[in-house]
């Protein structure tokens, strides 16, 4: 249960404004906020049966686009890429004794300011 919140936050995260309005305000509602059915079908105006169906087409929706897109996993991949940067650039701060401080500097810089 608690994997498919926080799977389900991490694809709205990444993909949410591509669903509908209704969709992604009932999947808002429902993982972000812990909203009941009962209560999103009172704030969307529509019924249970309604919300249910959003939800699960957004659900569904949200995971074709992330088999498509692969956004998560290339952000995950970046992610790891400049840590493994980081800790190498340290690294060579610690064992070279004539290094260009400025230059590394530098290089620290762009990785810590990567977007996105």
């Amino acid at each position: 249960m608690i994997e498919n919140v926080l799977e389900m936050n991490t694809l709205l995260d990444f993909y949410g404004k591509l669903l509908s309005y209704k969709q992604y305000r009932a999947m808002e509602m429902y993982y972000f906020y812990d909203y009941s059915l009962n209560e999103i079908a009172e704030d969307l105006d529509i019924s249970k049966q309604a919300v249910s169906d959003n939800l699960k087409r957004a659900e569904s929706n949200l995971k074709e686009f992330n088999e498509k897109l692969q956004l998560i996993s290339s952000y995950e991949k970046r992610k790891s890429n400049r840590e493994q940067l980081k800790s190498l650039l340290d690294l060579l701060e610690k064992k070279s004794k004539d290094i260009d401080i400025d230059t590394l500097n530098k290089l620290k810089t762009i990785i810590n300011e990567e977007v996105y």
